[in-house]
């Protein structure tokens, strides 16, 4: 029996899909640290045994970086045309809202465990341990329907001191030390120099990313980026222009709060079009600097190593590549991989298992087979 979701007035939820037109994204991209990755696919993803799951998530030794985004989303349009069930307004009718967002995503693979899994069910994700936003109803709504634990936050974007630079800051609530009562503090500051080319900050970037560095390589990447959106469109997606995430998505016990009473792996699809005004900084030039005070700790070494007693409890990451640019975003298909099974105790049945685990470019064969659960 299907059980109708029932939506309240007082409630802001808004469910996707979603547009938003004319997005800043400013990105920094560092080597990750894959013990860290792997730790956290065995922490967040490989719950339980290979053999009970059928696959089984590790870090993508092909791409070994880490990417942190900045995104200012001018409008977040719910794209959503069916009508609500009640007396509510539409969706699709309510206006739209804005909000800046900051996360941390790394590229992680799932290997099928099984012969028939190892071929059609391998596939690349982006893994999020760190996500933020500044808009409350966002952050609902990612926790609630997304499985992504989205954290409100006071997020501050601008330009910096010299035109085509930037500069953020993201406050947390957090403590400082253990017994002390929780506060907004700093946990984030990143700062760049001017766009490429310019004259002002340290000698040229020494990384392979400099040979993509100037204003005319921006003018190419645009043309390229505009090419992809050709693809995805001509092959029907089986080559997405997009970033394909996985999270963990649970429902506390009632009765035993320390407990599960659900458990599965979201996937949600994040895709890019009309990419634009692609421009490099020179990593040289920019600062990324985290806090590691209290419980602020915990939080980064979920995808970074941090030394037991950084100095002024700061701690900077070296970044490898740094760019921004402007794309419209589609966010629409969500899917659930995987539900773990769960023991729900005396003179309940247990909840079995079940999988979705078809890679991206499996499905639309496999539909032909079996239609797919969402």
């Amino acid at each position: 029996m299907t059980i109708p979701y029932v939506q309240s007035s007082a409630s802001q939820e808004v469910p996707p899909p979603y547009y938003f037109p004319g997005v800043t994204v400013n990105a920094f991209v560092w080597e990750a640290q894959m013990d860290r990755i792997s730790a956290y696919c065995d922490r967040f993803f490989n719950l339980g045994s290979t053999k009970e799951r059928g696959f089984v998530y590790k870090p993508a030794s092909a791409w070994p970086y880490a990417m942190l985004m900045f995104m200012q989303y001018p409008m977040m349009i719910c794209s959503d045309d069916k009508e609500n069930v009640g007396s509510e307004v539409e969706y699709s009718n309510r206006g739209y809202v804005s909000q800046a967002e900051v996360f941390v995503a790394f590229p992680v693979v799932r290997y099928g465990a099984t012969a028939a899994n190892l071929v059609f069910g391998t596939a690349m994700e982006w893994a999020l341990p760190f996500i933020v936003v500044g808009n409350a109803m966002s952050a609902v709504c990612g926790r609630e329907m997304l499985g992504l634990e989205k954290l409100l936050a006071d997020i501050r974007m601008q330009e910096g001191p010299y035109p085509g630079s930037f500069v953020a800051s993201v406050h947390l609530p957090g403590w400082p030390k253990a017994g002390a009562q929780q506060r907004v503090t700093p946990f984030l500051r990143v700062s760049t120099g001017p766009e490429l080319p310019t004259y002002r900050g340290s000698p040229a970037a020494s990384s392979i990313w400099s040979l993509l560095q100037s204003r005319e390589a921006g003018w190419g990447i645009d043309e390229v980026a505009n090419f992809a959106n050709l693809l995805g469109v001509a092959t029907a997606g089986l080559a997405p222009t997009g970033m394909r995430t996985v999270s963990l998505r649970q429902i506390r016990d009632a009765r035993d709060p320390g407990k599960a009473l659900y458990q599965a792996l979201m996937s949600c699809v994040t895709r890019y079009s009309n990419v634009r005004e692609f421009r490099f900084y020179n990593e040289a030039n920019v600062d990324i600097t985290f806090s590691t005070a209290g419980s602020f700790g915990d939080i980064l070494r979920l995808f970074h190593d941090v030394p037991a007693n950084t100095p002024g409890m700061k701690h900077a990451i070296e970044p490898k590549a740094a760019f921004r640019f402007q794309a419209d975003i589609d966010f629409g298909q969500m899917l659930t991989l995987h539900t773990f099974p769960v023991d729900r105790g005396p003179r309940l049945a247990p909840v079995p298992a079940s999988s979705n685990l078809a890679a991206p470019w499996a499905r639309p064969w496999l539909g032909l087979l079996r239609p797919e659960r969402r």
